[in-house]
């Protein structure tokens, strides 16, 4: 096995002076608050899906989930099918009425739906929280790369906070969804490039089945990564999945439709990403047997399963493509969570306690600095995380499963149930925020034991509260007047111009650079690894060329004669 290079490290340093210039070219885009946190709901639906789904994962998809699949199979594989299921859910339910909310972050609607006390205990609560989810997975990366390189933890962990905490600065929204499209583009190429020399490796697919162990290739109906476990982390997911930075991303393009398709595209590709990303740590089962042996200085070998497959199989070059894919999933989850808590903070606490009257131009200084404040606590947890030598894939779950399912009921339920008082959110939220609490740091409890005990519990105070309900507020009316008028985007985006064009210009001519740019990889590559380098820039110029074609399209007429802004009936039908 060998160890990243001088190539690599130029490859990574590359990468780095990349995402900073995308940074500095889509600052023009952002012209106040509303572009700097949602685009201004102009951005392209395949930009924001593809957005979306790298924002789903990190650098934990490649430690922690690498590390589920190296011990148990297909289990991981059950894993992100849930997590594609959870997207279905969206689809069909709350992506469209996101999008219909007309919101700038995924907290403002709760001031109409609940009361104001409500709206600012979640914004508290979530950011604190979130912090420590956002610190795990920065402490996932730098797991990653001190792996792979040799470096030290800390100055990995400064290095990449301080890249992604200006790009997400200087640009925002846009910068975050257009960094995540590029990452994309690089690591899904890099990821089927290593699935195929992975399983050429070891026999194909069908030498991969026949040499694993028997429990790898099973799934238990009990205990860890079972039946039961696997459904109940497909339903913890759905509720984190369709709150969040993914919501986000719902109402930052033009309509509902486009919303749907943001969630339908994610689910296809979490689908195809279960099988892509987890073969290799299974074929790095059969190759290594016994991880501690490859590296015993890890208190968890199987999470480097990933990194151990990438400088198996790859040439010099492809490795530090492989590190820098690892630094864009990371980049891609926390570019989005340092986004929507500085929204937060300046939509949501800021403007709403302090300076009601603060203009666009306000907000977006304050959005500056509330960004550069969550990106620096944020590297300061991780390397305290670092220090304790944790499990990521557990440090990860405990905070996921704690916010996901103490937030996400009363925030879905209120988008879609509608006779039910104003404290219903609050009471719901504090039951399952205390039992997540006491179940996580106290109980100990497992995924199953939470989901089983919280879910019914939030729910059922939720849906009890209803009988105390005395009929609908302004805020209740004004909201469910909004969710039930389509988006009409040529009033009410005029003044909001489309980059589609421009930004998939830029797309296209950035890829194929990367893609002609990774030829110079065949110099170095030996001669049997050079068919690997010729596949990745195949594919990274394929996706060049088909992004060249994308236009803008005009907007389809809403089929319905009420504008949003107009005196609407409010409907029963939502109750």
């Amino acid at each position: 096995m060998g160890s990243a290079n001088q190539i690599d490290y130029s490859v990574i340093a590359i990468y780095g002076l990349l995402m900073v210039i995308v940074g500095l070219y889509v600052m023009r885009f952002n012209r106040g608050a509303a572009e700097y946190f949602r685009g201004g709901s102009r951005i392209p639906w395949l930009v924001a899906g593809l957005s979306c789904f790298m924002s789903g994962f990190s650098a934990w998809t490649f430690t922690g989930a690498a590390g589920v699949a190296y011990r148990a199979g297909i289990a991981a594989v059950g894993l992100y099918i849930g997590n594609a299921l959870s997207f279905l859910l969206g689809c069909f339910v709350f992506a469209a009425r996101w999008r219909r909310s007309r919101v700038t972050t995924v907290m403002e609607y709760l001031s109409d739906r609940f009361n104001p006390v409500t709206h600012q205990t979640f914004s508290w609560v979530t950011i604190f929280f979130q912090l420590f989810t956002s610190a795990s997975t920065l402490y996932g990366l730098s797991l990653f790369i001190s792996s792979a390189c040799g470096l030290p933890v800390k100055w990995t962990i400064i290095g990449a906070g301080t890249l992604i905490v200006f790009y997400c600065v200087v640009g925002g929204l846009w910068a975050v969804v257009v960094t995540d499209f590029l990452q994309a583009s690089i690591l899904m190429p890099f990821c089927l490039v290593l699935v195929i020399t992975a399983l050429s490796r070891v026999g194909g697919v069908g030498g991969l089945i026949h040499s694993l162990p028997p429990e790898m290739k099973t799934l238990r109906f009990s205990g860890e990564f079972g039946w039961i476990y696997i459904v109940s982390w497909t339903i913890m997911v759905s509720f984190g999945y369709n709150t969040s930075a993914m919501a986000q991303r719902y109402f930052s393009v033009d309509d509902e439709r486009s919303a749907r398709k943001v969630a339908l595209l994610c689910c296809c590709l979490f689908f195809v990403g279960a099988f892509l990303w987890f073969l290799p740590p299974m074929a790095m089962r059969i190759i290594y047997p016994d991880l501690h042996a490859v590296w015993p200085g890890l208190a968890n070998p199987s999470e480097a399963s990933y990194a151990v497959a990438s400088l198996t199989l790859l040439p010099h070059g492809l490795i530090g493509v492989m590190l820098a894919a690892m630094f864009s999933a990371t980049m891609a989850n926390l570019s989005a969570q340092f986004n929507l808590k500085s929204a937060i903070l300046s939509k949501d606490v800021y403007q709403r306690l302090f300076r009601k009257s603060a203009g666009e131009r306000e907000l977006l200084m304050v959005g500056w600095l509330t960004t550069f404040l969550i990106g620096a606590t944020t590297t300061v947890m991780a390397a305290a995380m670092a220090a304790s030598g944790k499990s990521v894939f557990q440090i990860m779950l405990t905070f996921n499963t704690l916010m996901s399912l103490a937030y996400g009921p009363p925030a879905l339920l209120g988008l879609v149930v509608r006779r039910t008082p104003p404290w219903s959110g609050l009471a719901s939220f504090m039951t399952g925020l205390v039992l997540g609490v006491l179940g996580a740091f106290v109980f100990d409890w497992s995924l199953i034991q939470q989901v089983a005990i919280i879910i019914p519990s939030s729910f059922g105070v939720f849906f009890l509260s209803g009988f105390f309900d005395r009929g609908d507020n302004p805020g209740r009316a004004r909201l469910f007047k909004k969710l039930n008028t389509p988006v009409d985007i040529a009033s009410e985006l005029k003044d909001s111009p489309d980059y589609t064009t421009v930004v998939f210009r830029f797309l296209s001519r950035t890829i194929a650079c990367i893609g002609l740019l990774s030829l110079l990889l065949l110099f170095s590559a030996p001669a049997s690894q050079r068919a690997t380098v010729l596949w990745f820039v195949g594919l990274t110029l394929s996706i060049s060329v088909a992004l060249h074609f994308v236009r803008a399209v005009s907007p389809v007429p809403v089929n319905d004669d009420r504008k949003y802004g107009e005196a609407l009936p409010i409907s029963s039908s939502n109750q």
